[in-house]
């Protein structure tokens, strides 16, 4: 992108994408002002990182989330338009001559997608993109992406994702004590009868149905590896599940 001063791309268009992009010809046709909020979550954010960059801010500063690190739990989402029947809400903003041309723009451009069966999303690299590509190629060191991956780092990924899971690094199980890590391992009355009714006396690994007296809680992510006592932490297995999994987390 860097010797081509060009980003973005031409891809053939796929079933999906081409329902999802015929299905925004049809949100312009039934509510333009739908489509238009649409255009103007890009066209408002391109502006900001343009307004950024000309005052000496980063691209980092506009995409990094205003609601703290990743790694502190928060819910719900800041950014929920849902409304509670249902129904998205679409925010009343000012169609000015600048936007206007936007939507024209990006909708020719759908249109054209569907005509030809290619999707051309290549446009000029602005300057704020451009410095911060070239502060990633020139602090670039090869030894910060290892071809094996230690087998700590694996044992914390998500089996499904890939990611390491949140929790690692709020738990800092490398420094708490044996006491406190005991301590963790509490599950109130209320938390398991709501898991037990949750997961209708089964066990969430083989599928056995349970007794009252073979019930067996399990934390998903290990106390031991930073796993809270919390329902969303907790499922019920038999005997010989829990047994068997050991310290591994099964994410």
């Amino acid at each position: 992108m860097l010797e081509s001063n060009t980003i973005g791309d031409v891809q053939d268009l796929t079933d999906e994408r081409r329902e999802y992009l015929e299905g925004l010809v049809e949100l312009h046709e039934i509510e333009p002002i739908a489509f238009a909020f649409h255009v103007a979550q890009d066209f408002y954010r391109e502006k900001q990182i343009a307004e950024s960059h000309a005052s000496g801010g980063t691209i980092e500063d506009v995409f990094r989330p205003p609601d703290g690190p990743i790694e502190v739990y928060r819910v719900p989402s800041p950014l929920d338009l849902t409304e509670p029947d249902g129904k998205e809400e679409v925010p009343e903003f000012e169609i000015t001559e600048e936007l206007q041309a936007a939507i024209d723009e990006r909708l020719a451009s759908i249109r054209n997608a569907l005509e030809t069966g290619k999707e051309d999303s290549r446009r000029a690299l602005d300057p704020a993109r451009r410095e911060s590509f070239q502060r990633s190629v020139s602090s670039f060191n090869p030894e910060d992406y290892p071809l094996d991956i230690p087998e700590e780092i694996s044992r914390m990924e998500c089996n499904i994702f890939g990611h390491i899971c949140p929790v690692v690094f709020v738990g800092e199980s490398i420094t708490e004590t044996s006491e406190i890590r005991r301590s963790g391992r509490y599950i109130s009355f209320k938390t398991k009868i709501r898991v037990v009714r949750r997961d209708n006396y089964t066990c969430q690994s083989c599928g056995k149905h349970l007794r009252n007296d073979e019930v067996e809680f399990d934390h998903v992510i290990p106390v031991a590896r930073g796993g809270s006592s919390e329902e969303h932490n907790l499922r019920l297995t038999c005997f010989d599940c829990n047994r068997s999994k050991s310290d591994n987390p099964e994410i």
